[in-house]
């Protein structure tokens, strides 16, 4: 009897996982594109738990991101560590992200380290030419209460760049993923900048440590921008910093508002000041202002851009 029960406990169990599997699946026991997605994480990783990870993130992506906004307030120094170094993004200037989206030919960035993104885990990434580009929905705008001031939804404002993640995203959720060209990547670029949304070059610790997404992020709604306010360095500079012209400036005020890292103020003299070590160097006060009286610059006390040609350069001139 003892071994019937046995028995039956244990396919009691693989039924349940049976039927996880498929609800993760879609309603299939393993959909096409998922095979390329556990090759590319691969066999270490997977029996690591990446897998377990990976799979949450992917398919539940607002609610993973809903959970870590609950947590982040709570999980001490340690804690806030830990998400700086897996779940982490740099901020692109316009003219990066197109460029990214625009490359001509396969670049291997080998190991960007610290100098680009200033964080310890190192980062082996190839870029393909032309990407694979797959507009999705933004977790963090969706999950949120209120609707978001800078955009509409569904909230299409992620970019998922290269296989086998963006078939992976596309069977996985049909209904709030469109593949879409370079072409309509750049428009997008456009538009979502227009709007006052900062690109972020996202990395995360489950997909390999890879670069694998542009979101176009709001202050009201993004993650990273909320745990930046609460101290947690999960976004970092682009490497750029704004200047102002002070002659030109008039004082509207127009970038206190619009930047999203509240790094602007307006001087006793009615004059815009820039608090250099908050400005991320993402550029939307450059093209809000009305006077333009502004623009950004290098800025050395901070990482490196994440700029594809110049990065592409340097390692072509190690070879």
């Amino acid at each position: 009897m003892s071994l019937l029960i046995l028995l039956f406990f244990i396919l009691s169990i693989i039924a349940i996982l049976l039927l996880v599997l498929v609800w993760i699946e879609r309603g299939h026991i393993v959909l096409p594109s998922t095979y390329p997605a556990l090759k590319f994480l691969g066999l270490k990783r997977i029996l690591k738990g990446d897998l377990v990870h990976a799979l949450a993130y992917g398919r539940w992506t607002p609610q993973y991101i809903k959970f870590i906004s609950v947590m982040a307030p709570h999980i001490g120094k340690s804690g806030r560590r830990w998400l700086e170094n897996t779940y982490h993004g740099k901020v692109l200037p316009p003219k990066h992200a197109r460029s990214i989206i625009t490359i001509e030919k396969d670049i291997p960035l080998q190991d960007l380290g610290e100098r680009v993104i200033p964080y310890s885990r190192a980062r082996n990434i190839v870029l393909s030419a032309p990407p694979d580009i797959v507009i999705t929905r933004c977790g963090c705008k969706t999950m949120r209460n209120e609707p978001c001031k800078r955009s509409e939804p569904p909230y299409l404002t992620c970019m998922l760049i290269g296989k086998p993640l963006t078939d992976f995203q596309l069977e996985h959720h049909p209904k709030t993923s469109r593949r879409i060209t370079q072409a309509e990547a750049l428009e997008l670029l456009k538009d979502f900048h227009e709007r006052g949304l900062v690109h972020n070059a996202w990395f995360k610790d489950c997909i390999k440590d890879q670069f694998y997404v542009i979101c176009n992020c709001c202050p009201c709604c993004c993650l990273g921008i909320e745990s930046y306010r609460r101290g947690i360095r999960q976004i970092t500079s682009s490497g750029y910093v704004a200047i102002v012209e002070e002659s030109k400036c008039k004082g509207c005020g127009t970038c206190v508002s619009i930047c999203p890292f509240k790094a602007l103020s307006l001087n006793s003299k009615g004059r815009c000041v820039v608090d250099t070590d908050k400005c991320k160097g993402c550029n939307i006060c450059v093209s809000k202002c009305p006077n333009n009286a502004r623009k950004i610059v290098r800025d050395l006390n901070k990482s490196a851009p994440l700029d594809v040609n110049e990065l592409s350069n340097i390692l072509s001139e190690r070879s």
